[in-house]
């Protein structure tokens, strides 16, 4: 699940205009050798909860087939956008949102869920001289928490009785 969500991550900052090859893993900490604007991907634990509900049924030839979600999982990504400038960032933001889909099927064909559920925008206090502000490095982010709501489902086969014939001669056998 997880290249899952950092494809889908990956392709909707792409479409918002961070640069290709820009997201990654979360680093220990602010290196200033990786280049500015950059996604860091952080994923966050997992929330099972029991399920067990019918999504669906069919037949197909002598076999009967249900699929049944087992759990409901929760999985939430945070994901840091690191920038040198403010415009830029409130632009990306937006573009970024706006480009994740509501939606998508993974690779089992079981639909995901995706939402952001908040935001964060952070930028370091000033570093002052007086009345002077020093900024050597201009550093912004915006942490948002996308969360992915998949499912675990299983399918179970009964095998069904092909054919069968009626005997029209029924014997009295006690008398």
């Amino acid at each position: 699940m997880q290249d899952f969500a950092t494809a889908i991550l990956t392709s909707a900052a792409l479409a918002a205009g961070l640069p290709e090859g820009r997201v990654f893993d979360k680093v220990k900490k602010d290196n200033l050798t990786i280049a500015r604007p950059r996604m860091e991907l952080q994923f966050l634990p997992e929330q099972y909860q029991r399920s067990g509900r019918k999504l669906g049924e069919w037949r197909t030839g002598a076999e009967h087939s249900r699929k049944r979600e087992l759990y409901v999982v929760t999985q939430s990504v945070a994901a840091n956008v690191l920038a040198d400038d403010k415009s830029w960032l409130a632009k990306f933001s937006h573009d970024f949102v706006a480009a994740l889909p509501r939606g998508a099927n993974d690779t089992r064909k079981n639909w995901v869920q995706i939402r952001v559920t908040e935001a964060t925008f952070s930028q370091p206090p000033d570093k002052r001289v007086g009345n002077d502000v020093i900024a050597v490095f201009v550093k912004v982010n915006r942490l948002f928490v996308v969360t992915f709501v998949w499912r675990v489902t299983a399918v179970e086969v009964e095998r069904l009785i092909p054919s069968f014939t009626i005997n029209p001669k029924l014997e009295n056998h006690y008398g």
